[in-house]
């Protein structure tokens, strides 16, 4: 995981936390954007899948929405 990769990823949690699908989702990622403000947080392994699979279903949907 790169630095990049990382900022685009926290950068699209306050969204991906108003248009989740679920309350757990939600609340992940509205924690996430909060957690990416203090000081040497670091994300575990995990919490980057969450947030690769969030981010990339967000685009997803964003590109059969743009198709259709």
């Amino acid at each position: 995981m790169t630095g990049a990769e990382l900022e685009r990823l926290l950068f699209h949690m306050p969204y991906c936390a108003s248009k989740a699908r679920t309350a757990w989702l939600r609340r992940f990622a509205a924690d996430m954007a909060k957690r990416a403000h203090w000081r040497n947080w670091k994300p575990t392994r995990k919490q980057i899948e969450v947030m690769r699979g969030m981010v990339a279903d967000l685009f997803s949907n964003s590109m059969r929405e743009l198709i259709e």
